[in-house]
């Protein structure tokens, strides 16, 4: 007799405290073909409010392939994150600092 797989709800959610508005936006648009291609057992959700970021990534997990495969999506975005915020924080940077044209293609007037 053959025993039936136990199934578990696996549910991690990753917030990011401090992200602008307008950035949270960006990142939510940039996920949203992973939440289409995602497996039918796996739900990802984005979301935005007063405390930062949401991204909620759900799904009944009945073997240790789709643990795995969670595992996957979840680095995948913290991966995207990372990138994302780091070369966000460095061209608000370049921004910022004085004597710089920019803008402009070299020459002056």
């Amino acid at each position: 007799m053959q025993q039936a797989a136990s199934k578990a709800r696996i549910r991690v959610t990753l917030t990011i405290h401090g992200v602008e508005r307008s950035v949270a936006e960006a990142a939510i648009e940039a996920l949203k073909p992973d939440d289409e291609t995602a497996p039918s057992w796996m739900r990802i959700n984005e979301s935005y409010d007063d405390e930062g970021l949401h991204i909620t990534v759900e799904a009944d997990v009945d073997n240790p392939r789709k643990l795995g495969s969670i595992r996957s999506t979840v680095d995948e975005m913290l991966e995207f994150l990372y990138a994302l915020l780091k070369t966000l924080e460095a061209t608000a940077k370049t921004l910022k600092e004085p004597g710089q044209q920019h803008g402009r293609l070299g020459g002056t007037g």
